[in-house]
């Protein structure tokens, strides 16, 4: 059994741990408030997007290049969402679990293709080149507010790199923020685009009166394609950010529960050390007396 002074010194460490977890606790709570009010206007955003698709299907058929799905699939782009910090539970394992899940799904359904990813986050490109893995372009430093990440430049390189034919289908993964305790990690086909899935998600944004767009349908069509591409990225970069905030808030929440109960043990050890030195020195002291009777 470890002294008396290995006791105190342990409960010293797990006191001044618990007040770290605490605060890191309540710290990922204030930045999980912000990024989730983040992400529903984000939300809201993308679904009125998907309202002005729906009504332009209504009334016609159109196309665009982000819209038309290749005869074969040989390559494949994967863009990986994840966390830049850890301490933050089985959120960074969850992510490194779905990539190798969808790479071993999409060589299975597509034989023999060649597949790349674009990494944003330091967790994921670490993981990268922990397993061997190869990757395009990885951006570790992205900052802790989605708003600065470079979305946009980033969708408009992948856009383009689509419509040139360097790759001929685009998935993303990332973590879908449901709850603080509800944060699955999931993989979507970002492109092409799946024009009646997008119409479809937004069938109550379709109403029936007469929309006038101008300068045309057309124009309007071409131009919010690729808005809903983007959209449809900031959204994920909002909720991965929201997941992993939430994530580490229950983390640290736990561990901050962990410490209180460990320190009750050392607590009632370090009492029953001390009880039980007393009473040696209260045995020594009567038997000492005892002898000079």
């Amino acid at each position: 059994m470890a002294g008396l002074k290995d006791i105190k010194r342990r409960l010293k460490s797990v006191n001044n741990t618990k007040k770290i977890t605490s605060a890191m606790k309540l710290v990922s709570a204030a930045k999980l408030r912000k990024t989730q009010d983040a992400a529903v206007r984000s939300r809201a955003y993308t679904e009125a997007l998907r309202g002005i698709l729906a009504q332009l299907q209504a009334g016609a058929e159109f196309s665009h290049p982000l819209l038309e799905a290749k005869q074969s699939v040989k390559k494949i782009r994967i863009l990986v969402l994840g966390a830049t910090r850890g301490l933050c539970g089985g959120f960074n394992t969850n992510v490194n679990r779905k990539v190798e899940a969808l790479s071993k799904e999409l060589q299975e359904k597509y034989p023999g293709c060649e597949i790349s990813s674009v990494l944003v986050g330091k967790k994921p490109a670490e993981y990268y080149r922990r397993v061997g893995r190869t990757y395009l372009e990885a951006m570790e430093n992205v900052a802790d507010d989605p708003n600065l990440w470079p979305t946009q430049e980033i969708c408009q390189r992948l856009e383009i790199e689509f419509i040139k034919g360097d790759f001929d289908e685009l998935h993303v993964i990332y973590t879908r923020f449901r709850s603080a305790i509800s944060t699955p990690t999931v993989s979507e086909r970002l492109l092409p685009l799946d024009k009646d899935a997008l119409a479809g998600a937004s069938t109550s944004a379709a109403v029936t009166d007469v929309t006038l767009f101008e300068p045309n349908p057309q124009r309007v069509f071409d131009a919010v394609v690729p808005r809903i591409v983007r959209a449809m990225v900031r959204q994920a970069s909002f909720d991965t950010k929201a997941s992993e905030h939430a994530s580490r808030m229950t983390a640290m929440d736990n561990a901050t529960k962990n410490a209180k109960e460990l320190i009750h043990t050392l607590t009632l050890t370090r009492n029953k050390l001390r009880q039980s030195g007393i009473t040696s020195q209260l045995l020594d002291i009567v038997g000492g007396a005892e002898a000079l009777k």
